[in-house]
Formats: structure tokens, C-alpha cells, sequence
């Protein structure tokens, strides 16, 4: 059976990218747009190299009420994740700490 569109071939949904539907696109735009600002994250960015020297992630953001942490490669997330307790720990120390501090892990460049 032969395509007959005068444009191409029609490409499967897997093939058009990394988002089925433009609703969803414009979705992750404008989240990546809105920035959550939070005085403890805040804290945590600046101090973070002082309290966890040498480990392989950084704060990413801070997002309903979670802080994301990111690490390069999941051999790094798999090294990170046992060291969350130790974080949350050190993280409940600093001065505005929240009660319950949410910590998680994410995979990626930036």
C-alpha cells in the first residue's frame, strides 16, 4: 500500500518527537518558564558545596514543595541515592528548614 500525501511519508507518533501532543510542549514550556522561588532552597544552592563537598549532584530546583537534585548518569543516581537520608539529615539543620524536607533524584545535563 503506498502513502499518498503530498507532503511525505506520515512519520508514527514515536517519531515525532518527545511530545505526543502540542498541548503537552507548551505545557513543558511554560514550566520550565515558572520558577517556584523559595528562601531555604535558596540557602540550600548556595551552601551546598560547603555541606556536601565532592558529591557528584547539585540542587536543581524547587518545586511544590520538593527539592530536586541533579546527577549526570544513573551510575550517579544509583551512587547519590543512599546519601539521601545523610542530605535530608544536614539539609533539617539549616536555619528556615521546613519540617518535612522532600528530596528527588533526576537525571540529567545542564
Amino acid at each position: 500500500m503506498e502513502d499518498r500525501n503530498l507532503y511525505g511519508t506520515a512519520s508514527g507518533l514515536g517519531e515525532r518527537g518527545r511530545f505526543p501532543a502540542f498541548g503537552g510542549a507548551v505545557d513543558a514550556a511554560l514550566k520550565d518558564l515558572l520558577v517556584e522561588k523559595n528562601e531555604f532552597f535558596d540557602l540550600v544552592a548556595d551552601r551546598w558545596e560547603s555541606l556536601f563537598p565532592g558529591l557528584l549532584a547539585k540542587p536543581d530546583r524547587y518545586e511544590d514543595g520538593k527539592i530536586f537534585i541533579r546527577v549526570r548518569s544513573a551510575p550517579m543516581l544509583y551512587a547519590t541515592r543512599p546519601k539521601l537520608r545523610m542530605i535530608k539529615a544536614k539539609l533539617a539543620e539549616l536555619p528556615g528548614a521546613p519540617k518535612r524536607i522532600d528530596l528527588r533524584l533526576e537525571i540529567g545535563l545542564k
